[in-house]
């Protein structure tokens, strides 16, 4: 999150500057919670997959973030104008795909707009390529937008599937997708007592977890809290909302303070900030008390969480290219 950069002094300067009791102590209390929910502890979220690798929301890369062996991959889902679910996370196709060369007149449209067989037309891996030359890969500029059953092939993929940690995104604007999401994963097993702790809703939207605690109350809710909401509301009342709604609570990383963290704690929710890239911030966030981590670099996270080595991307790579997960 570029954001981060302007707030490492404020994180470094709160490290130095810790009363003596968050100095000297610290503490798990979300551990308790997470095991009741059957969630790993602490988690590690492939953020839109191993994005910092792979172009996000792609086979490629959700296929690396298994391989490395994240706890979830993570992915916003949103629908085609014919009804099909997908995993993309901004509201038009403009930064991710070329869909200013394929529809150049439809480039500002929302993705509701575009109906499958559109959208499968488009190439959603280029784009990293040119923005990323140091990570570009030839076999990206092959790189498809992924419809959610897709996504769902390379969780069940291999005898051990992946947890799916999943957002609506502006599901304001695709009413009853929540029932829709629901079906199908349940269709593939995710809801049943087997893959307990393996799935994971997730929303800005108060409404939007509402309907999943009606729809499929057993299944974990995660309050997602951004900048602006804190502002606005305050932290202490968002997370006596997500007492209302959900078991734990998804904060922006510099809203992951140790007081906001263990407030949430004390409230029975389990914490999970986003979008934590670099090592210290995931160390000071394990320091904080988070239970876990969204990130962009899950390889890195396993590694700094002591869950595995270090990742040699090179042969990464190969085992990538021979894997026939999702495939």
């Amino acid at each position: 999150m570029s954001r981060w950069r302007t707030r490492a002094w404020q994180l470094g300067a709160v490290a130095l500057l810790l009363p003596a009791g968050y100095l000297t102590l610290h503490r798990d209390d979300g551990a308790v919670t997470a095991q009741r929910l059957g969630l790993p502890f602490p988690a590690v979220m492939a953020h839109r997959g191993a994005s910092y690798l792979a172009p996000e929301e792609t086979a490629w890369s959700y296929r690396v973030a298994k391989l490395v062996g994240a706890d979830y991959l993570e992915a916003d889902i949103q629908r085609s104008k014919d009804g099909v679910l997908i995993a993309l996370h901004d509201d038009t196709l403009l930064r991710t795909t070329n869909v200013a060369t394929v529809f150049p007149d439809r480039a500002q449209q929302p993705v509701s707009e575009f109906t499958w067989e559109e959208l499968s037309r488009l190439d959603a891996g280029s784009w990293f390529n040119a923005k990323f030359p140091d990570r570009a890969r030839p076999e990206f500029a092959s790189a498809r937008i992924l419809r959610l059953d897709q996504l769902i092939d390379i969780a069940l993929a291999s005898d051990k599937p992946s947890g799916l940690y999943l957002e609506t995104k502006a599901p304001e604007r695709f009413p009853g997708i929540e029932a829709e999401l629901i079906r199908q994963l349940e269709r593939r097993g995710y809801l049943s007592p087997s893959l307990h702790g393996k799935l994971v809703f997730q929303s800005f939207s108060a409404a939007s977890l509402l309907l999943f605690k009606q729809l499929a109350p057993t299944i974990p809710r995660v309050y997602l809290l951004d900048e602006e909401m804190v502002r606005r509301d305050g932290f202490a009342t968002l997370v006596g909302q997500a007492r209302e709604l959900a078991q734990g609570i998804g904060p922006v990383g510099y809203y992951a303070y140790p007081w906001h963290t263990r407030r949430a704690h004390a409230a029975g929710l389990v914490v999970h900030p986003y979008t934590l890239n670099q090592g210290w911030q995931l160390r000071l966030g394990r320091w904080f008390g988070a239970d876990g981590a969204f990130t962009d670099r899950c390889e890195l996270a396993l590694t700094v969480y002591g869950r595995r080595s270090p990742v040699d991307v090179a042969a990464l790579w190969r085992e990538a290219a021979a894997s026939s997960l999702g495939q």
